[in-house]
């Protein structure tokens, strides 16, 4: 500066110590413009200020606050130190105000779900399982199922309801946690160098620690155009927004109550009814199935029975012959009944062989009931192919009683259980018993 302040001196002398412009009154040569032209004066440099100025820390600070838009700078001090390397070291002192109340997202008042507890006795009922009013009307506690004992959903206009006030009671709310007006000071160092031009600012470091957080704060010109600022009137005029939506949900949930123990009686009627006739249409088909039963017991005890004779056929291969069952005693048991006879050929009535056997009542999946008969010793005539059974002494008769009265089957050994085709078949038909 004083360097600077000597230049001016110094040239404000000189400029006194001319003489008139008048170049008649010249001295000799000065006037005289072809011998030398007058000097023209040049603009002085603005001298470059000592420290940074104010402008200078300002223009270096405040592109690192852009996360900060809602603050303005306001008053800035300074301190310069000179390191061993000749180096200018520059603290400084911001004063920051906040230019807009900042808010912050919180959850609703708890009070809002307080309220929101009116609705609970409504919504208990309308959801309570199907059980419960089931048992209110008197239905057994054995006709429940699982199903009637889940909980029952809300319609869905209950449903809706519910969801807004859940929103009222639950939706995230703003508060102001910083006013506008609200003043900080920051510091920040810098290193500064000269230059010609001015001074040049480098390695700005800016403390924000002591400022809000940018996420955690929003001013209120950018909150949602729909959001809720929390205030006392706010809170009020909240709860008496819930208490209107509960009197209403009330209001609807209250004929949906009443008709779900009308729901129930109807359920349960429809229920006992629909048991009642399935019972009963279980009734008749035990009842029909008793007498069916009943019917083909006393078929059997009449087909199988003392006296009774049946006539018919025998055929293996190519060859077939006549064959004749007599009954001689039958005897009814509470499965079957069970008989002794004999067995011979229907033209030879002197050949016979001693048989016993057993018819069962119980009716197979062909509607016939199974008789085994076994053959004991006898006469037979040797030249028949029937003799194959006879003088093997394990022969069989496995034949079944239709609803006709008629027996048909097999006769076999058993020792041929493992050569089927040996097999004869039998085909027998009630007879007239012969006159002996």
């Amino acid at each position: 500066m004083k360097t600077r302040l000597i230049y001016t001196a110094l040239a404000a002398a000189a400029v006194a110590a001319l003489p008139s412009c008048d170049e008649e009154n010249l001295p000799f040569g000065l006037g005289d413009k072809t011998d030398k032209p007058a000097a023209t004066q040049q603009p002085e440099k603005p001298a470059v200020p000592a420290t940074p100025t104010v402008d200078d820390i300002s223009a270096a600070v405040m592109p690192q606050l852009t996360d900060y838009p809602w603050l303005s700078a306001g008053e800035i001090t300074s301190e310069t130190t000179t390191t061993e390397s000749g180096a200018l070291q520059l603290v400084a002192k911001i004063k920051l105000t906040v230019s807009e109340n900042l808010c912050a997202r919180e959850n609703a008042p708890a009070a809002f779900n307080e309220e929101r507890k009116a609705m609970n006795q409504s919504a208990n009922a309308a959801m309570q399982p199907n059980s419960v009013y089931l048992l209110q009307i008197g239905a057994p506690t054995d006709t429940i199922t699982d199903a009637d004992r889940s909980a029952r959903p809300l319609p869905d206009n209950l449903q809706q309801m519910a969801n807004e006030l859940r929103d009222l009671a639950e939706s995230a709310v703003y508060t102001t946690v910083t006013p506008v007006g609200t003043q900080y000071e920051i510091t920040a160092t810098m290193q500064a160098d000269k230059a010609e031009t001015g001074w040049v600012l480098s390695n700005v470091a800016v403390q924000t620690e002591s400022l809000p957080s940018p996420d955690s704060v929003t001013p209120e010109s950018k909150l949602p155009q729909d959001a809720a600022k929390l205030t006392p009137e706010f809170e009020e005029s909240r709860k008496a927004e819930i208490r209107e939506k509960i009197a209403a949900f009330n209001a609807a949930a209250e004929p949906y109550i009443k008709g779900r123990e009308d729901e129930a009686r109807k359920v349960w009627t429809e229920h006992k009814a629909r048991m009642d006739e399935e019972a009963r249409k279980a009734a008749e088909v035990a009842t029909a199935a008793a007498a069916e039963k009943e019917q083909w017991i006393n078929h059997c005890t009449t087909s199988i029975a003392t006296g009774k004779v049946f006539s018919g056929e025998w055929t293996r291969d190519n060859r077939f012959g006549e064959i004749s069952i007599e009954i001689s005693k039958a005897e009814k048991f509470e499965n079957s009944v069970q008989f002794i006879g004999i067995v011979y050929d229907t033209k030879l009535p002197e050949a016979k062989l001693d048989i016993s056997g057993r018819c069962e009542f119980t009716k197979g999946e062909d509607g016939c009931s199974k008789v085994d008969i076994t053959i004991y010793d006898g006469f037979y005539d040797p030249d028949q192919p029937t003799a194959e059974v006879f003088d093997a002494k394990d022969g069989v008769l496995i034949l079944a009683l239709n609803a006709e009265g008629k027996l048909n089957g097999t006769m076999t050994c058993t020792s041929w259980k493992d050569q089927p085709n040996k097999a004869f078949r039998i085909s027998l038909s009630p007879a007239s018993p012969k006159k002996k």
